[in-house]
């Protein structure tokens, strides 16, 4: 992943101090990522992939949910390469839909990079004990509490020393997580005027082998 970044930021010719500006992260941060020396979370991902001029599934690969329903024990968790973070897909894509969902499960002691991006942001915890960073403010939450902000506004988070060992929160905002629209007709979902089989992807086709699925 680090490669097809410092690939793509070389070939539109820009800088890392040019990068940062766009996404709101230190160059330092994205030297080490393009070194493969440090991962980075989902919405940094969608940050880069804009200010690259390119699809986020060039990035990451991301399970495809076609349609509105998912089940516990049945969704396929993955993560970005030498990341600690597991995420699970809870929304779908269509037309004129704007919230994006996942669930995700982070390890005792785990940091987020800062980041800043467009849109609303919601989170709610499952487990654990987390600290969320908003610009100035600190917000410590614990199973059952939820925090609501403005993504353009600086953030981070870090699981803090709890007896789960781990962290599990509801991820919600209106950041573009996932880029394709997908139809299929089944036996849950309406069929299309011609009753057949449609499928509508958005940005590129390629998928990174650094991603790792983690098995179910």
């Amino acid at each position: 992943m680090g490669r097809t970044i410092r690939a793509r930021r070389h070939k539109i010719k820009k800088t890392l101090v040019q990068i940062a500006e766009e996404t709101g992260l230190t160059a330092g941060f994205l030297s080490q990522l393009e070194r493969n020396q440090t991962s980075a979370s989902i919405s940094s991902l969608v940050v880069i992939a804009k200010a690259l001029n390119i699809a986020v599934s060039d990035l990451v690969e991301q399970p495809a949910q076609a349609l509105p329903d998912t089940y516990q024990g049945q969704r396929k968790p993955y993560s970005v390469i030498n990341g600690q973070v597991r995420y699970e897909r809870l929304s779908t894509v269509f037309p004129g839909s704007q919230i994006h969902s996942v669930k995700f499960t982070m390890p005792m002691g785990y940091k987020s990079e800062t980041v800043s991006h467009e849109g609303d942001e919601m989170v709610f915890v499952l487990s654990g004990k987390v600290e969320y960073a908003v610009g100035m403010e600190r917000y410590v939450l614990n199973v059952g509490d939820s925090l609501h902000f403005d993504a353009n506004i600086p953030h981070s988070v870090e699981v803090l020393l709890h007896q789960n060992q781990q962290a599990e929160l509801i991820w919600m905002g209106t950041t573009k997580l996932f880029e394709e629209f997908v139809q299929i007709s089944t036996s849950k979902s309406r069929k299309s005027s011609s009753g057949g089989h449609q499928v509508f992807k958005g940005g590129t086709e390629f998928f990174n082998v650094d991603v790792k699925a983690v098995g179910v």
